[in-house]
């Protein structure tokens, strides 16, 4: 009888170490929205952002309040032509401190950018309506710039959402202490069976 329970209890108990390490886990998946961008003065271009849909759940907006932090994890968006200063221009992540985007994951309500990478700006105002090269500044906390002779107004449009990459940072393997754990629970349970023989 004590050699039964004895069987029982570490067959549970491997199968209980087994379950556990093998379960399957959540992985978070990377969106990546990209748009199209149009400008009264001629200036055409397109853009992208990411972002981590376990952070930010689908329905809600994105924000990115302060520089390089906030829901975004990466943005890209370049402009041609027009009133652009260079001729064309690239904002990443590092150059906007400022971003209100509704809603994920399709962003049909607004998306609106405040980015200066030292050479261009960008200033949100309206729904999908951003400012390329304010050039007047009404100081701190201006929502509605005036605009200049070298200003244009940009129109951001949705163009798709996709899932960019899957985070890898959940691995659904066992680890080395789920490793060792079942090496000592499959040798006790050759040493059972081996006492089992033997009597």
């Amino acid at each position: 009888m004590r050699s039964t329970s004895f069987k029982r209890k570490y067959i549970a108990m491997a199968a209980g170490v087994l379950l556990a390490s093998s379960a399957p886990i959540a992985l978070a998946a990377i969106q990546q929205h990209t748009f199209s961008i149009s400008g009264d003065n001629g200036e055409t271009g397109t853009g992208m952002f990411t972002w981590d849909d376990q952070v930010v759940a689908d329905g809600q907006p994105l924000s990115q309040d302060t520089q390089s932090t906030g829901d975004l994890l990466s943005v890209s968006i370049t402009i041609s032509g027009g009133n652009v200063v260079g001729g064309s221009t690239t904002f990443s992540l590092a150059d906007c401190g400022g971003a209100y985007l509704e809603f994920t994951p399709d962003f049909m309500s607004d998306i609106n950018f405040w980015c200066n990478n030292g050479t261009n700006s960008l200033s949100g105002i309206e729904v999908y309506t951003n400012i390329l090269n304010d050039t007047v500044d009404q100081g701190a906390g201006d929502q509605m710039p005036q605009i200049g002779d070298n200003s244009s107004t940009l129109t951001f449009t949705p163009v798709s959402t996709s899932q960019l990459i899957q985070d890898a940072r959940p691995i659904p393997i066992m680890g080395l202490y789920g490793l060792l754990g079942m090496s000592g629970l499959l040798g006790l349970l050759g040493a059972w069976r081996l006492y089992g023989r033997k009597r």
